[in-house]
């Protein structure tokens, strides 16, 4: 019966596009490393040529508010912007850890860069809330930033249901 069929379960995965995943930053500094994730998502095609940069200032006086590194060796810088058309996602690790500013003081190991067209409040908060609350759960961070390569990345992410 219809009503018996089991609804697959959104996971994280669902949420972050595969390719434009950045496996392993190149970055020593927070606003490079920003920086690393947002040309990224400019030559994936998510941000309008020629406004890369502008996409960079709106994360980066984000992120000079407060620091959205939230804990347990994870940052999500966010902006909204009008040169991004749609929901646009770039994932970083850095194996090595990057002061964040963190609310707990621990080293950023894994960055997912958030951008969304102003319009997208409701997508926008639905995502936050999914990459926080994975933060708040000390084993799966640690799993995704142990990963051993894009794959097993991918695969974790597989493993993080959403709600």
């Amino acid at each position: 019966m219809a009503s018996e069929r089991k609804q697959k379960r959104k996971t994280l995965r669902d949420l972050l596009p595969k390719d434009i995943v950045v496996q392993d930053l190149k970055a020593t500094k927070k606003e490079d490393a920003i920086r690393e994730l947002c040309d990224a998502l400019v030559i994936a095609g998510h941000v309008e040529v020629g406004k890369g940069d502008t996409v960079l200032e709106a994360l980066l006086q984000r992120e000079r508010v407060a620091s959205t590194g939230i804990g347990n060796g994870m940052a999500i810088p966010h902006a909204k912007s009008k040169w991004v058309d749609k929901r646009a996602i770039a994932v970083g690790v850095c194996r090595e850890g990057l002061d964040f500013g963190s609310l707990d003081g621990a080293p950023v190991k894994m960055i997912v860069m958030v951008a969304t067209p102003p319009s997208a409040n409701k997508e926008h908060l639905v995502l936050m809330r999914a990459l926080a609350s994975v933060a708040r759960d000390e084993e799966q961070s640690r799993r995704l930033t142990q990963s051993r390569d894009r794959r097993s990345f991918l695969d974790q992410l597989e493993q993080i249901v959403v709600e």
